[in-house]
């Protein structure tokens, strides 16, 4: 029976240790753990991930998402338990990303003013929001007071995506609003103030679900959504039409936009703005170029996502090594041991988290460079190398058919070669030397009785020690050992293999060789 809740921690660790933050995806799994629990049941179904994915009856926005959740879990536990039921992709319908809201200045103006009519009168609350969504994020709300720094006119924006913190710079008119509502602040709670720049009524953190909350509210009261209305502009738009706002202006100052781009990917902490293009929301061009021209203009194809390696080495371990061709322990070991080696390698070399790196990094300069350090800095032979290289290998052309447009890229490292060493010559025992081996234990006690079987089962099948060390008790009723334990280890075998020889046993074998 596989314990749900101890495969969701291995789960969990492993999709972290990879680099994804996985909050929401954690407080999900855990509360599908706790209603299989409920039902006492201890293989994931499709009918029961469909249950628990569909509980919110008025949420169908979130089925797909919680049934996706469970999706990939299931495709973890099933490499363990073959029972696991995998749910079928297109069960329910997709996830459909929002689409970019661009607020006119009109709207802009009438979302500050509605703000600034919020109750009461005399409070901060209405002074809280007024200035908050005169920002561009709403994770200004999480800002600490340190993280402000007015007299140099700074944000320090700590622990975004991918674990990244950034600095700001505030426009004059910005820094005098923010300097307005901190004097406002200190002045109606003095030292009733958390150590939050922005603050509730009475002081404490302002929670993201009431900025949510408010900014609906105000929404409706100027006219962007209608009553009851589940979708439409939100809080998150602001960035884009800030984003957008920038382009534009860029545009129409003749600035190279291609140049400018890193510009406005740091100022807004993404590794890549295309999802902000113009030609992406069909709005009208204000250069008179066609789409073709805007994306070339804009960065074109290069500014396209890359293919990140943390999620192609997780399905190729979990699905290519375990599920498809169940490779043993021992490779699926060696194989983490490389791919250990060569992140450690790429964060020295590249400055790079695992998490950050893309299939461009992985080039084959990159991996001979890789393959060069193992040998001269840390020793290895050309038999490790090679294996090494083995692994590597075995990844890219697992991602030859997972990502074909980086084909060249991928020829380029299979054709790396192996090193040619000497490899060495294979002995084999004489039936002298054999029955020398045999006669070492001692049969009249019970562990040179179990010696005695093993070398006798070595020397008549072939096993390595590894195999005979894995070699289980057979299921036998009132059988006190499970059928699946080891009997011995296998360095276990080799050793009492030498302890046992009598001198004058190992010299016959000494002269033998």
């Amino acid at each position: 029976m596989t314990d749900l809740r101890s495969a969701l921690y291995k789960y969990l660790s492993m999709r972290k240790g990879l680099g994804y933050k996985y909050e929401h995806q954690t407080r999900r799994l855990a509360d599908f753990v706790a209603f299989m629990e409920k039902r006492k049941a201890s293989i994931i179904t499709t009918k029961l991930a469909m249950e628990w994915a569909t509980l919110p009856p008025d949420r169908h926005a979130s089925w797909s998402l919680r049934l996706s959740d469970v999706r990939g879990f299931a495709r973890h536990v099933a490499n363990f338990d073959p029972r696991t039921e995998v749910p079928p992709v297109g069960m329910l319908p997709g996830w459909k990303h929002a689409k970019p809201y661009v607020y006119s200045d009109a709207e802009i103006d009438a979302m500050l003013m509605a703000a600034l009519a919020l109750p009461p009168a005399d409070g901060l609350r209405r002074w809280t929001y007024h200035t908050l969504f005169g920002l561009i994020a709403v994770t200004a709300c999480a800002y600490e007071r340190d993280d402000v720094d007015l007299d140099a006119g700074v944000l320090t924006v700590r622990l975004t995506k991918f674990g990244k913190s950034r600095l700001v710079p505030l426009h004059p008119t910005r820094r005098t609003a923010l300097r307005d509502y901190a004097d406002r602040r200190d002045a109606l709670l003095g030292s009733r103030c958390g150590s939050t720049f922005f603050v509730a009524e009475q002081g404490g953190r302002l929670l993201h679900q009431y900025v949510h909350r408010v900014f609906w509210r105000l929404s409706r009261e100027i006219g962007l959504r209608h009553p009851g209305d589940r979708s439409g502009p939100r809080v998150h738009d602001f960035r884009h039409r800030f984003a957008i706002r920038t382009l534009l202006d860029w545009y129409r100052e003749g600035k190279d936009v291609e140049q400018q781009l890193p510009v406005l990917s740091t100022y807004l902490g993404h590794a890549c703005v295309s999802r902000y293009l113009l030609v992406s929301l069909g709005l009208p061009r204000v250069d008179g170029r066609s789409g073709a021209a805007s994306r070339s203009a804009m960065g074109g194809d290069a500014m396209k996502p890359a293919c990140n390696v943390a999620t192609l080495i997780e399905r190729f371990f979990t699905e290519r090594l375990i599920r498809q061709r169940n490779v043993s322990g021992n490779t699926i070991a060696s194989y983490r041991n490389t791919f250990r080696l060569l992140f450690m390698f790429a964060q020295a070399r590249l400055r790079k988290s695992p998490s950050a790196l893309t299939l461009a990094d992985l080039d084959a300069a990159f991996i001979d460079a890789f393959l060069t350090d193992l040998e001269v800095k840390r020793g290895a032979s050309v038999k490790t190398r090679n294996l090494r290289l083995t692994a590597i290998r075995s990844f890219f052309r697992f991602v030859s058919f997972e990502e074909p447009a980086h084909s060249a890229l991928i020829q380029r490292v299979l054709a790396i070669p192996s090193k040619h060493h000497d490899k060495r010559q294979v002995h084999f025992l004489t039936r002298p030397e054999i029955e020398a081996v045999l006669a070492a234990p001692d049969r009249t006690t019970w562990l040179g009785r179990r010696d005695h079987a093993l070398l006798l089962v070595a020397a008549q099948t072939g096993l390595r020690l590894s195999e005979l060390a894995l070699t289980g008790m057979p299921a036998a009723p009132n059988c006190a050992l499970s059928p699946a334990r080891p009997i011995v280890s296998a360095n276990l075998v080799f050793r009492f293999i030498c302890r046992q020889l009598t001198d004058s046993q190992a010299a016959y074998l000494r002269s033998q060789v």
